[in-house]
């Protein structure tokens, strides 16, 4: 009986222990079917653990506590050999997976400031997001490339730490196993203790925050493949824009075929400022289900081809890059041809 009550602590323990381990594989070369093996081993044991303390009457807060704190060491190692071993997955989601880390970690020091310890609320939602991350992960591993399943998951984890954030606030001691916002609402009647006002004030100031902090937003070095007339790259897809060869404009995408624009070649150019603003990290929320992206710029620029043929293309740049590559246009066009 001593026995039973130690195996759920021993299967969180080996969860966060995979973690490295996948690290480590990452760097020793091991397939991605490994890789991925290792995850759906993790999602086993973080389902059976919780199944096997409640039959076996040792579901103390302690275990689930660690349970929660192995989940979380458990997929920043993950992202961590994905950002390692596939650069590709990482540009393309690099974005919006630090800032769900970054909610992560303002929700836990939210939690440490009110309750004294993280929370670990076991929401349904919270079980609906591991499922689709460590789907979303494996489908990564497996096909070496991002996965459909990666922006939902995202989504959701976003969803699902607001929801968590949101509980917090609701109640006034720690509690475990809170499953539905609902189920906060009504612990927070029983337990008839208002909310502190410094917590309110913790959560407004986290909103506030979250309106704030843009997200889905280029960064230096970086553009997106808008649209033209360009076969093998698809729109919307991000990459990096090279200005260090001197006889043509590159752009290197996550996804598709490398892009050169030779600067002899280019016969007009047009830079053009969107009306649009970043998304917020809150609002990005509901639109990030329809794949939107946000650009503040974009230059157009009509050139001929290796093999002759006219074509168009559209970028979307960074603010902080607009200047440099309308220099570097008028620089190395010989008759630039340039429209407002």
């Amino acid at each position: 009986m001593a026995m039973r009550r130690i195996i759920p602590w021993m299967m969180a323990a080996g969860r966060a222990a995979l973690g490295p381990v996948v690290v480590v594989g990452e760097r020793c070369g091991w397939s991605g079917l490994t890789l991925a093996a290792l995850i759906v081993a993790a999602l086993v044991s973080d389902i059976f653990d919780g199944v096997l303390a409640r039959r076996w009457q040792c579901d103390t807060a302690g275990v689930r506590l660690l349970d929660s704190m192995a989940d979380t060491f458990f997929y920043v190692c993950v992202v961590t050999a994905v950002g390692m071993g596939m650069p590709a997955v990482w540009t393309a989601y690099r974005g919006p997976v630090l800032m769900l880390l970054g909610l992560e970690a303002g929700r836990m020091a939210f939690d440490l400031a009110k309750f004294g310890k993280p929370a670990s609320y076991h929401s349904y939602l919270a079980k609906m997001w591991g499922l689709l991350l460590a789907a979303a992960v494996v489908a990564t591993f497996v096909v070496g490339r991002p996965s459909a399943l990666m922006e939902v998951a995202v989504v959701v984890g976003v969803i699902c730490n607001l929801e968590g954030i949101a509980m917090s606030v609701m109640l006034p001691a720690w509690r475990k196993d809170v499953k539905t916002l609902a189920a906060a609402w009504r612990l927070r009647r029983e337990l008839a203790w208002p909310v502190r006002g410094v917590a309110v004030k913790a959560a407004a100031a986290v909103l506030v925050l979250l309106m704030a902090v843009p997200v889905f937003a280029l960064e230096p070095g970086q553009a997106t493949y808008v649209g033209g007339t360009v076969s093998g790259l698809e729109r919307g897809v991000e990459g990096r824009l090279e200005l260090t060869d001197p006889l043509a404009l590159v752009f290197v995408p996550t996804l598709g075929s490398r892009l050169e624009m030779p600067y002899a070649r280019i016969s007009e150019y047009k830079q053009r400022e969107e009306n649009t603003h970043r998304l917020s990290a809150l609002l990005a929320v509901g639109v990030a289900l329809l794949g939107v992206r946000q650009h503040t710029y974009t230059v157009t620029l009509n050139y001929t081809d290796g093999s002759g043929v006219a074509q168009v293309a559209t970028l979307a740049v960074p603010r902080q890059d607009v200047k440099v590559v309308g220099n570097v246009l008028r620089e190395r066009v010989p008759k630039p041809v340039m429209k407002k």
